[in-house]
């Protein structure tokens, strides 16, 4: 009832315009103006139509005189105030633009014309009707004080029309508390056609605020009738409060009642309240949520009281998700004992829900709120709801906070803290995990998670190289399983101590359940066995296992192990049969060379290692046997062939380890009689690549890597480049080289790390496959997806090792994703699914990437398919799926299906609070498309006050907004209905 909206009748239009602004003594000679004067507009328009050259006063008042008939032009007008800014009769063209804009109620530009006018510079007439038509305009805007003002300086110069002024004046005066002036007022207009139902009442509210009660009810009551209007509407209202103040609840909800059926649209959130609370005092409870939950589609302080009221009355039907939308609506309320009670229920309802992030939420704000009241109970709502809920950080923080005092919570903190260590080992995010592992360990109360945490700590120091860390962690265990067993073997094995690695890798290919992990540890165990020259024992496993499988590795195994065993021919049929194997091909014609060449059967061994020579070009193997084809045909006496192979060593790979026998064997021809020209040239060169001080260069080379392996990037990459300065012919550049590259990859420096990369991509070495994925992480992040494509395609290539075939499949599905190549995306992805190693999560990395790739592609049927794959588990990727499996099913109108769905997320997966916030936004469309909007205002609130994500906070904050627009209400009790 506050806002007015001015209204008034066409009627009123004529009886003001005639004014004039002007004094005639400015426009001397010009009759027209008199006449304007004079109201004749008529004659000015006949004059000067008939005047076809005009000067700039006659075409102002001509353009005025045509606007007072009707056939007039603003824009003309204002053309004309473009062209003539000092003119004096500016004040007056501004004047009459402004108050024909008034009443054709384009509230805007008679502001916007009305502004410019000083209402001192106008004639007496003019400035009573000025300070009227202004007046109005201010009450448009709720600025009282100032249409107080205006009214009196219309009132000093004698408005003609003391009814409608008493009227406004009267309406400004209520709105600031001036309630005897604003009494007399309308007691003035009330016997008015125009005003006299508007000023009853307000005079009947006046009455009502001074408890004049009986008063109210004689006076509402002679003017009620069964008209639908605003104003009737009103008046029942006002009856209705009346007998409520009188505690006569049956009349009261009559009344407001019958204010509901005579409003012409929708009522205020004001009478739906009021309507509401009487239906609830007669007992209507169904009827009283109808009107309540109308109050409460609306803002303001009745929609908070309204949903206050809805909260106890759903509590009380035991409707717990009805309740406790209500209460989060009204905890928006300024009145603290509201407010206190809303966010209580809020927090209790949420946990009875089985919402128990949300509990954490509102419990949580509870205790900021306030300083006393239930916090006990809230206390206790906190604890009992982390022990369910999936929020580990909010549980931990606010653990924290509190203090880890007693049993209880030092339980609970050794679980949480447990469980957000596992969530982030299966992320992948293993820094992370460390961290939270230790800190579960700072309590031990439950041997079992105690346990858990030592072993996962045992499995990331396996990945970060640290086996001594990780064989201390998997001893802490108070029993050892088949995973720990298999995980100490491999700590042993890999710090190359096989004979402690032993029993515990046949522990685990004993013991184990899953074939797998049996099958590797029987492998495994196999190669401590060869490596502590037990042969016969490993011998028995290789032939066991490579009879069943058939893998290249464990032909080899078994070919090396016979080879050391004497059992050359044996060795020889089981390299045979693995030549053409890309990985060990290459090694497996090189031992049987190996086999030839220590037999002295130097024909036979020059055959092999041409073939490792021709055939495996990029090999590894290449330099050594050049090495032993070189002396093979120099022991056959093919000196010239004997020294082309030295020169391709120290031609090639004059930093390898073996240039040094390639001299000596050129030596060797040369003392046999053959001229050797470049023997000299050589021996420099060799002595330049490696410098007699070499261990002061080991000792600056050492401690870089030492910064790299701390972590140190930043200090590391300086390190190196100095080294590198330092020692430019060492024979550890390149790896130096990689590693500078990677510190300053690891530190997002990528432009400085890609030329290193780029001059590393052809060096064939150990460290091929990890420059080679490190590019290609490159050129996608610098948007260079055609060299990345390269690059990967490259490593696949090369077929190094099954790790490095991942990385470069990966890397490609993401490059295709990222390109917004989604078919190659999905190919990519299902390349990596059937791949028979891959790492922990990787097949879910690649479902994810199927997933969104289908669903960008909008081939909803596979996005849905593999997204249901997904959605089982208990990680980010079955969050994701989740959402998106609710997202498609609101798309599909499926708004029910899609509201369980989304739910049970927000259950399960609390501590990924990216999904939980998007999938409570998408709660709410689906609350809006079902038109419950309550719900869905409930929902937005909670998004707003608990989400720290800014971009879902203003679309929630918008939808909310148009909620409320769409069913808000702007009722004027100033209007002739």
């Amino acid at each position: 009832m506050r806002k007015f909206l001015f209204l008034l009748l066409v009627g009123l239009i004529q009886t003001i315009w005639a004014q004039n602004s002007i004094d005639s003594k400015q426009f001397s000679e010009l009759s027209a103006f008199e006449e304007f004067q004079a109201r004749k507009y008529q004659s000015v328009i006949s004059e000067f139509n008939d005047n076809s050259e005009k000067s700039s006063d006659e075409e102002i008042l001509l353009l005025l005189s045509q606007l007072k008939t009707g056939n007039g032009s603003t824009r003309s007008i204002e053309n004309w105030l473009e062209k003539n800014p000092k003119h004096p009769i500016k004040p007056l063209a501004y004047f009459h633009l402004g108050e024909y804009y008034f009443y054709q109620k384009d509230t805007s530009n008679s502001k916007k014309n009305l502004i410019k006018v000083n209402g001192q510079d106008l004639t007496t007439r003019d400035r009573a009707s000025y300070g009227f038509v202004y007046g109005v305009l201010q009450l448009d805007e709720a600025n009282y004080k100032n249409a107080k003002n205006l009214f009196q300086f219309a009132r000093k110069h004698q408005f003609e029309s003391l009814a409608r002024l008493n009227y406004y004046e009267a309406y400004a005066d209520y709105h600031l508390g001036n309630e005897e002036a604003a009494l007399n007022g309308f007691e003035k207009s009330k016997d008015s056609y125009e005003f006299g139902s508007s000023s009853k009442f307000f005079i009947a509210k006046i009455l009502l605020e001074k408890d004049q009660i009986d008063e109210v009810i004689a006076l509402a009551q002679s003017e009620l009738s069964d008209e639908q209007s605003i104003t009737n509407s009103a008046l029942h209202q006002l009856v209705g409060e009346a007998y409520a103040q009188k505690k006569d609840e049956a009349k009261a909800d009559a009344y407001f009642e019958r204010a509901i059926e005579l409003h012409p649209s929708k009522p205020s959130a004001a009478l739906y309240y009021q309507a509401g609370v009487a239906k609830f005092k007669i007992g209507n409870e169904d009827k009283a949520i109808e009107f309540l939950t109308n109050a409460g589609l609306q803002g303001g302080e009745y929609a908070q009281l309204s949903a206050f009221q809805l909260g106890r009355l759903y509590l009380k039907k035991k409707e717990l998700e009805n309740s406790l939308a209500a209460y989060i609506e009204a905890s928006a309320s300024e009145n603290d004992i509201i407010k206190e009670e809303s966010y209580f229920y809020a927090a209790t309802i949420n946990a009875e829900l089985g919402l128990f992030t949300e509990a954490i939420n509102y419990a949580d704000d509870y205790l900021k709120l306030f300083k006393e009241g239930r916090r006990e109970q809230i206390q206790n709502l906190i604890a009992q709801s982390y022990l369910r809920t999936s929020n580990f950080d909010l549980a931990i923080a606010h653990l924290n906070q509190v203090g880890i005092s007693n049993q209880t919570q030092k339980e609970v903190y050794q679980k949480v803290t447990y469980q957000k260590a596992t969530l982030s080992f299966n992320d992948g995010q293993f820094a992370e995990a460390d961290m939270w592992f230790k800190e579960s360990l700072r309590f031990t109360l439950d041997q079992s998670l105690k346990d858990l945490s030592n072993y996962h700590l045992a499995e990331i120091a396996m990945k970060a190289n640290g086996y001594d860390r990780a064989i201390s962690y998997y001893n802490a265990q108070s029993s050892k399983d088949a995973l720990t067993r298999y995980g100490l073997g491999y700590a042993y094995f890999n710090k190359k101590q096989y004979k402690d690695a032993i029993p515990h890798f046949k522990s685990a290919s004993v013991s184990s359940t899953d074939q797998n992990i049996k099958t590797d540890a029987k492998v495994r165990l196999a190669d401590c066995l060869y490596a502590t020259k037990s042969y016969d024992q490993a011998l028995s496993i290789y032939s066991q296992l490579s009879t069943s499988s058939g893998s290249a590795y464990l032909v080899f195994q078994k070919g090396v192990t016979q080879k050391n065993l004497g059992k050359d021919e044996d060795a020889l049929q089981s390299f045979r049969k693995i030549f053409t194997s890309n990985r060990y091909g290459a090694e497996a014609r090189f031992q049987a060379g190996m086999i030839r060449f220590e037999n002295a059967e130097f024909k036979e061994a020059e055959s092999y290692f041409s073939q490792v020579i021709k055939d495996h070009a990029s090999s590894s193997f290449v330099p050594q046997s050049l090495l032993n084809r070189g002396i093979s045909r120099k022991n056959l006496g093919n000196l010239e062939s004997a020294k082309n192979d030295y020169e391709a060593i120290l031609d090639k790979y004059i930093d390898n380890e073996i240039a040094l026998n390639a001299i000596l064997g050129m030596q060797e021809l040369q003392q046999a009689g053959l001229k050797i020209n470049k023997l000299d040239k050589y021996i420099e060169q060799y002595r330049q690549t490696n410098p007699k001080d070499g261990s002061l260069e080991l000792v600056e080379f050492e401690a870089a890597k030492r910064l790299y392996f701390d972590f140190a990037y930043d200090d590391a990459s300086v390190a190196f480049k100095k080294y590198l300065e330092n020692y430019s012919a060492s024979q550890n550049r390149r790896e130096a080289k990689y590693y500078l590259a990677d510190s300053y990859y690891r530190t997002d420096k990528l432009e400085e790390a890609k030329p290193i990369f780029d001059e590393l991509k052809f060096v064939r070495n150990s460290f091929t496959g990890r420059v080679l994925t490190r590019l290609g992480d490159v050129n996608k992040r610098q948007e260079l997806f055609e060299e990345s494509i390269e690059v990967y395609q490259l490593l696949i290539d090369l077929n190094l090792t099954p790790k490095d075939t991942y990385n470069a499949r990966q890397g490609l599905m993401q490059v295709f994703f990222i390109a917004e190549q989604y078919s190659q995306a999905v190919s990519m992805a299902d390349e990596i699914i059937k791949a028979d190693w891959k790492p922990l999560n990787a097949e879910k990395e690649a479902l994810i990437l199927k997933a969104r790739s289908w669903f960008l592609l909008d081939n909803m049927q596979l996005a849905k398919s593999n997204y249901k794959e997904l959605a089982e588990g208990n990680d980010v990727y079955a969050a994701e799926a989740n959402y998106y499996l609710g997202l498609m099913l609101f798309q599909e109108s499926k708004y029910k299906e899609s509201l369980d769905l989304l739910f049970d997320l927000n259950s399960n997966f609390g501590n990924y609070t990216d999904w939980v916030d998007k999938s409570y936004l998408l709660i709410a469309k689906n609350y809006v498309e079902s038109d419950e909007l309550f719900q869905a205002k409930a929902t937005l609130r909670s998004i707003i006050q608990h989400s720290e994500n800014e971009d879902i906070k203003n679309e929630s904050r918008a939808i909310l907004v148009q909620i409320e627009q769409d069913n808000s209400t702007a009722d004027s009790l100033i209007r002739k209905d």
